[in-house]
């Protein structure tokens, strides 16, 4: 990528890996100076490098039991769709939303409280999608062994 080096790759491994780590520890790990790394980290930020900053949240604890994988298949797929991807991409309850090359366009990872509401969210995506859905495979994710999400604003 133009305007990083090696050691903005590696501020950015770190910082990946350690959000919450101080300007303090990134610098003595990247052997500079804590001026020198928030001069750099607001380059990456500037960039588009840095996304955001966010807490991973167990969706228990929000009452969240259900986790839903998306996949929608949609007759044409252009940019008209962006304006509804990002709709739905504002919603409280999703996590991810892809478009994707495949058979099925859409990847909507999502969270609920049960399953009346993951009909109610198939519904939804029914209505605002209208004749242009094809096909909607709903997947409940049963456990998560890793998963590193970004906040996108």
């Amino acid at each position: 990528m133009p305007g990083i080096d090696e050691k903005d790759k590696e501020i950015l491994r770190i910082l990946r890996k350690e959000g919450r780590i101080t300007l303090t520890e990134l610098g003595r790990r990247v052997k500079l100076s804590p001026a020198s790394v928030k001069n750099r980290v607001e380059k990456l930020e500037k960039l588009g490098a840095i996304k955001g900053y966010s807490a991973i949240i167990d969706p228990a604890f929000l009452d969240e039991f259900v986790q839903v994988l998306f996949e929608l298949k949609l007759s044409i797929d252009d940019k008209n769709v962006d304006v509804i991807l990002r709709r739905i991409a504002k919603l409280e309850n999703v996590q991810a939303l892809y478009r994707r090359s495949g058979e099925k366009q859409i990847l909507i990872r999502a969270s609920f409280h049960n399953t009346d509401e993951v009909k109610e969210f198939a519904g939804m995506l029914k209505k605002h999608f209208g004749k242009n859905l094809e096909r909607v495979e709903v997947t409940l994710i049963i456990d998560t062994f890793k998963e590193c999400w970004v906040a996108n604003e």
